[in-house]
């Protein structure tokens, strides 16, 4: 029995094509640095949408290949129906983008925007010793799961080290890597996830300049 291979990159580049018709309609206005900045978001997000959909992200041990091929074929098993889920996952987008990404135009203003965060030292000693691609993942599937669509790899991030962040400070990062590997870690991370609903405020702060977006 032959093995069916699915082209991984043209099945992408088909829905960034869709996705690029489908923002110029939404956000045809903005200057075409904000606007291709905008479309790199949708694509990414949507993606990420589609693989959590898909159940790739349930997946212990993530194996990207393996990964890109599910969802290659999710998407080609969906493609008649594809458009219109884009379309109705979009109008939930624009909400979540104006709600959770604040933007700024200058230097300036980001570094007062950001002046007060502070990451303790010990975080980057816990990174290295866990999985954080699978964690990354689990908490994508997750914010995806609760309504939260938009910035979500940058969010994901954010999500992470702050939880890791207040447990290398109160415990110290050896407690950080046995919460994580208790899984602890994880539910700390669902219960955040769960009580954004709560929360009104941005989550991403992005700098804009002329087509290139810097995230915090």
């Amino acid at each position: 029995m032959g093995y069916y291979y699915c082209d991984f990159d043209a099945a992408a580049a088909a829905v960034d094509s869709m996705l690029r018709e489908l923002v110029k309609e939404h956000f045809g206005d903005m200057p075409h640095g904000e606007l291709e900045a905008v479309r790199e978001f949708v694509f990414r997000d949507f993606m990420h949408f589609l693989a959590t959909r898909a159940g790739i992200y349930n997946w212990r041990k993530f194996s990207e290949e393996r990964g890109r091929q599910r969802l290659c074929m999710y998407i080609e098993r969906k493609w008649q129906n594809l458009w219109q889920l884009a379309t109705e996952w979009l109008n939930l987008w624009k909400i979540k983008w104006s709600q959770r990404v604040r933007l700024v135009f200058s230097e300036e203003e980001f570094k007062r925007a950001t002046q007060s965060v502070k990451w303790s030292n010990g975080i980057e000693d816990v990174l290295k010793k866990i999985d954080i691609t699978e964690l990354r993942l689990f908490v994508i599937a997750n914010l995806i799961r609760h309504g939260e669509v938009a910035g979500v790899e940058q969010i994901a991030e954010y999500l992470i080290r702050d939880e890791i962040n207040a447990i290398v400070e109160r415990h110290g990062p050896e407690k950080a890597v046995e919460m994580y590997k208790s899984g602890k870690l994880a539910s700390r991370l669902l219960a955040r996830i769960a009580s954004l609903k709560n929360v009104g405020d941005p989550l991403l702060l992005l700098k804009f300049d002329f087509g290139k977006a810097r995230n915090y």
